[in-house]
This record gives structure tokens, C-alpha cells and sequence, in this order.
């Protein structure tokens, strides 16, 4: 088999071995995030902590990393999350995954804690464990110069920041930095920076020279050579070669669907200076993943310091918070990156901590608009400084210390706090928040594009939760061949990449199956380990009890009724195979093969 080397690690008796996975394992879960769900569901010891050693810390990669075929570059990794108690997978773009392709491994799997900190190093499948106790405390930036100069200058490195050594549970595992000639990964939601922290391990180093064996060379390079045309020739591409991710702000402003401060509204008033042109006058250069050609990559320069802004930090650490500058959310998001932390969450965060203030709970917090502040706070969150302190356990967490109502308005679903789509104003967000399998996350099932384009009617439960079901198992196989969420191609594309990396040949309904049962595994792993049910399928309460004001000024609101709400979840239970209470059927787990597991 051509895929399924992975290196195992204890890092508590600096002990390495190689292992395969089985073949039937691969045709049943291919790979990253499906391969992790198996590997976690089975490995790991039900009702770990977390931050305990017992946690697994998984960096996989699926068929298609490293290979020609278009946006091949991404990685995944996998953990029990620290921030929610729930299955945590997060997709990296950049080079870190097709390295380790290179060194020689489809995956890394660490358990354990090292005594003092350590780094890893992976020399072309050579395994070292260096000293790392004087790189402790380092940012993000400096610890890679420092592992470069004493590994290989151009060492693609995975490391955290201090958010990680400090066991913030939004903390962050960098790829790269945002200041190499390439584009860096950084894999975030839920908090997989403090799992590697909890573990004393402060970076993974990777050099490979190693060529990657595809099954059929020449067919493969026909097919990516047509596939790249296509993606090239994309009109939308276009779009995002010019402006990325951000280009979603001034559409998502105008139909009032950007949180703005702390999820009150859905649109910010005179937010030009946020806006995707805006964030364009400003971008020095552009980058892209490994073997893309999208390039949506937008770097920012300030003060020296490189930064590549989205929309996601745009929206929470931007309107979120009541800032309309680009230079000062460019100026946060460093923040971030450099000390390893989360920015959707943190933008979240801070906006629960600003509300908090205004409402007179918390007077050590900034104000909505207040720049210097909300950097300040940041700081804290990081290095876990007086509020800071509370805040780094997450908004859930600390909204259940502060009480006085602040219940209320912690926007957060499962724990994890939301992103940058308002769900009473995209009523297909509400549903894919509400079910996604690691929290408030909007990669599981984006419904946006399809009700502005009228596919889903905007305001109406008509069709959602059929759609949603549907592209949660497509995107769950596609995060396990791994491929990018932006580029246009479909299922029919993603089989021809499947059969000619690894030889697996399927058929569409089988590609989706594959989707459908990690889906179903990832929601058996949340229920052994959280109870989750349909209790916690749910948003937070401001959802549902205050109207959302609409542009251009807020005279028009948008509600979202509960009874709405759960007539769509339990049509989406019935057509998963669940029971009224979130439970997926023995019927449906004999139906996925998933009843031995």
C-alpha cells in the first residue's frame, strides 16, 4: 500500500516505532481527519483529560498530500480537545504536510510527556529529541529561527507560542511563519497548541528529500495538469487571487450576516476600512499552499512584522470587537500568530470581555472600537495575566465564573466559539453550528453562498437540513484524501486523485459513505466521551431570545424562533438515522459498518 506509514512517539521514554495501518482501515476512513477519528475512537483510553499525557496528538496527512494533484498541500491534526472535551480535527495549509510525505511518513502520532521540553527532529525518516528547555518561552517566530539554526534552514517546522506552554485552551500549532517566502499553516479551533504544550514539546522539525510513489504516475499527471486549468480558469479564483478570504466582508456587511460586536448585529456601519479593497492596498505579497494555484495568501506588513490576514480574523478580531482598521486587526492577528493562539476564538473572546464591560460585570476589560486595549488583553490571555487568566479557558468556561447573566451572551456552541457567519441571518449556519462534530465551526458545512445565491431560500427551514447532512459527509471525506475547501472541483475529481495516488478505486456513493461513517464516528467519539445529545445541538441563547438588526440601519430585525430551529434539527436527526435525541441507530451503525468498532 502506498499510504499508512506512521511514526509512533512516546515522548514520556523518548521512544519511537513504525507502524502501517491496515488497508481495510484506509478503504473504510482514507485518511486525516477519517483516519484520525479511527485511530482516536480506538486508541484512546475513554474519558482522557485533554492536557493528561494519555492524549493523543495526531499530525496525519491523507492520499493526496504531496501528490500533483491541485491543493495537495494540507495536513491534519487530530486530538481530544482541551477547549471543548470533544474530537478535534484542524486543517493546515502550507508545507508541513508534504514535507513529512517527503521524510518519509503519512503521519505522526504522539503520546506521553517529556520531562523537560523537547523539539523534535525528522531527518529523512532520522529521529532526534533535542533540548528545547532554553527555547522555552519563545514566540512563535523565534523558536523557528532557533530550531533552523541548529537543523536546516529551510526545515518546515510545526511549534507553539507561549498560549501553549501556558495550556491556553485556544492555543495554536504553527506552521511555518507568515515572514517565509512560502505560505505558513496553522492548525487552531479548539486548542491543539496546548495539547503539544501539555506534552513539554515545544516544535516538530522536518527535512525530506524522498520522492512521493504514486499508483499511476503518468494518468496522474494528466489529470492534475486538466484540474489545475480548471481551477485556473475559474472566474472565482480570480476573485480570491486578488483579495482571499477577505473578499467576503463587504457581501457578508451588506446582507447582515458579519458578527459585530459580540454577535449583536450582523453588519458594522462605515466598515470600508475593513473591507477586503482595503485590506488589499495593503498587502505586500501574495503566497499559496504547496502545489496551488489559487494563491488567496494576502501578507500584511506592520512595523516589520509579516501577517497574513482572512476574513475569519477580519470578522472576530475586526467587527466583532467594534474595530474598523485594518492596520489595527493586522496588528492583533500578529499578536495572535506570534503567541500561538486561536484568533476566531480570541476575537470572541475579547467581544464576551468587552460586553462584560459595558454591562458593568468586568471593569478590567476594554471597550467595543478600543485597539490598544483589545491587544492588551490578548497579551494576558497568552501568558495568562489577571483576566487574562479567565479568559484562557475559553468563553464557556468563563461566562459559568462570572455569572451575572453573561450566560447570555458567551457565543459559543459545545464550547468553541463561533466564527464569522451570524446564524439568525444564515439560517443553514444555525443548523451546521449546531451539529458540527468539534463545536461552533462554520468548515463542516458551509451554507452562506447558497442562500445569498437563492439555491437555499434565505429565511426558511425549506431544504436545510437535507443540505447541510449532504455536504457534512462530502467534506468529511474531502479533509481525509486532504483537499482545500476553496478549490472548485467535485466528487468526480476527488475519486480520478483517489485511484491515482493509491489505487483505490470507488464509486461516488462509496465516496460519500466514507464521509457519512466518519461522520457518525466522530459523533459516537463525542458521545462516550461529553454525552453529547440533543441537549447541547443547540446556539447560545441570544440567538434565540434577541432579534437581529439588519442594514442598512436597524430598523428591520431577523429572528430565528425555536420552534424553527428545532424542526430542522429533528428533520436532520431523522434524515442521518439518529434518534429524536441525537443517538445515531443500531440500524444505522450495522448500515456503516461501525458496529464492531
Amino acid at each position: 500500500m502506498l499510504f499508512g506509514k506512521l511514526l509512533q512517539v512516546d515522548l514520556s521514554n523518548k521512544s519511537f516505532n513504525e507502524a502501517r495501518i491496515d488497508e481495510d482501515v484506509i478503504k473504510k476512513f482514507l485518511g486525516a481527519k477519517g483516519l484520525g477519528a479511527y485511530l482516536l475512537y480506538t486508541m484512546l483510553p475513554p474519558h482522557t483529560d485533554p492536557l493528561s499525557p494519555a492524549n493523543l496528538l495526531m499530525f496525519l496527512n491523507g492520499p493526496l498530500t504531496g501528490t500533483p494533484f491541485p491543493t495537495s498541500g494540507r495536513t491534519t491534526v487530530v486530538t481530544k480537545s482541551p477547549l471543548t472535551g470533544l474530537f478535534l480535527d484542524c486543517h493546515a495549509g502550507g508545507f508541513f504536510g508534504p514535507e513529512l510525505k517527503r521524510a518519509g511518513f503519512d503521519g505522526i502520532i504522539l503520546k506521553g510527556r517529556s520531562e523537560k521540553p523537547v523539539y523534535l527532529w525528522i531527518n529523512d525518516g532520522s529521529i532526534e529529541f533535542r533540548d528545547a528547555e532554553e527555547m522555552w518561552g519563545l514566540t512563535v517566530s523565534e523558536i523557528i529561527d532557533e530550531v533552523r539554526g541548529e537543523t536546516d534552514n529551510k526545515a518546515h517546522i510545526a511549534s507553539i507560542g507561549p498560549a501553549g506552554e501556558n495550556l491556553v485552551r485556544i492555543a495554536s500549532i504553527a506552521m511555518d511563519k507568515d515572514s517565509d517566502p512560502w505560505r505558513a499553516g496553522i492548525a487552531a479551533r479548539g486548542g491543539p497548541g496546548a495539547v503539544m504544550g501539555s506534552k513539554n514539546l515545544k516544535a516538530i522539525a522536518l527535512k525530506g528529500s524522498g520522492k512521493i510513489d504514486v499508483y499511476d504516475e503518468d494518468k496522474f499527471k494528466e489529470i492534475s495538469t486538466e484540474m489545475t486549468k480548471r481551477i485556473t480558469d475559474n472566474t472565482f479564483v480570480h476573485t480570491r487571487r486578488v483579495l482571499g478570504t477577505s473578499y467576503w466582508i463587504d457581501p457578508m456587511n451588506r446582507l447582515g450576516i458579519l458578527p459585530t460586536r459580540n454577535f449583536r448585529a450582523g453588519y458594522i456601519e462605515n466598515g470600508y476600512g475593513i473591507s477586503g479593497s482595503n485590506l488589499r492596498y495593503y498587502v505586500k505579497r501574495d503566497v499559496s499552499c504547496f502545489n496551488c494555484p489559487i494563491v488567496c495568501g494576502k501578507i500584511v506588513e506592520i512595523d516589520g512584522k509579516a501577517v497574513k490576514v482572512e476574513y475569519e480574523d477580519i470578522a472576530l478580531l475586526g467587527s466583532d470587537n467594534g474595530i474598523k482598521d485594518i492596520i489595527d486587526v493586522s496588528k492583533a492577528l500578529i499578536l495572535c500568530n506570534e503567541l500561538g493562539l486561536d484568533a476566531i476564538s480570541t476575537g470572541g473572546i475579547v467581544a464576551f470581555g468587552m460586553e462584560c464591560k459595558e454591562k458593568g460585570i468586568l471593569a478590567d476589560t476594554p471597550k467595543f472600537g478600543d485597539a490598544e486595549g483589545q491587544r492588551k488583553l490578548i497579551k494576558d490571555i497568552a501568558y495568562r495575566n489577571g483576566t487574562g487568566d479567565l479568559f484562557a479557558e475559553g468563553t464557556k468556561r468563563a461566562a459559568e465564573k462570572i455569572g451575572q447573566g453573561s450566560e447570555k451572551f458567551a457565543i459559543h456552541v459545545k464550547g468553541m466559539e463561533l466564527p464569522g457567519y451570524e446564524p439568525r441571518s444564515s439560517w443553514g449556519m444555525a443548523i451546521a453550528y449546531a451539529t458540527s462534530d468539534r463545536g461552533g465551526c462554520h468548515q463542516r458545512a458551509w451554507t452562506v453562498r447558497q442562500e445569498i445565491d437563492g439555491i437555499l431560500k434565505r429565511f426558511s427551514i425549506q431544504g436545510i437540513a437535507q443540505f447541510v447532512k449532504d455536504v457534512q459527509d462530502e467534506r468529511a471525506a474531502a479533509f481525509s484524501i486532504v483537499l482545500c475547501d476553496f478549490a472548485p472541483l467535485g466528487v468526480e475529481d476527488c475519486l480520478a486523485g483517489l485511484k491515482c495516488s493509491i489505487g483505490i478505486d470507488l464509486t461516488e456513493e462509496e465516496y460519500i459513505r466514507i464521509g457519512e461513517r466518519i461522520w457518525n464516528l466522530t459523533r459516537l467519539f463525542n458521545i462516550r466521551e461529553a454525552d453529547v445529545s440533543r441537549k447541547d445541538d443547540t446556539l447560545p441563547p441570544r440567538m434565540f431570545e434577541e432579534s437581529l438588526p439588519m442594514p442598512p440601519n436597524g430598523e428591520k430585525r431577523i429572528s430565528l424562533l425555536r420552534d424553527a430551529f428545532d424542526t430542522m434539527l429533528t428533520e436532520y436527526y431523522f434524515i442521518r438515522g439518529w434518534n429524536e435525541n441525537g443517538i445515531p441507530t443500531q440500524e444505522k451503525l450495522d448500515e456503516l459498518g461501525l458496529n464492531k468498532i
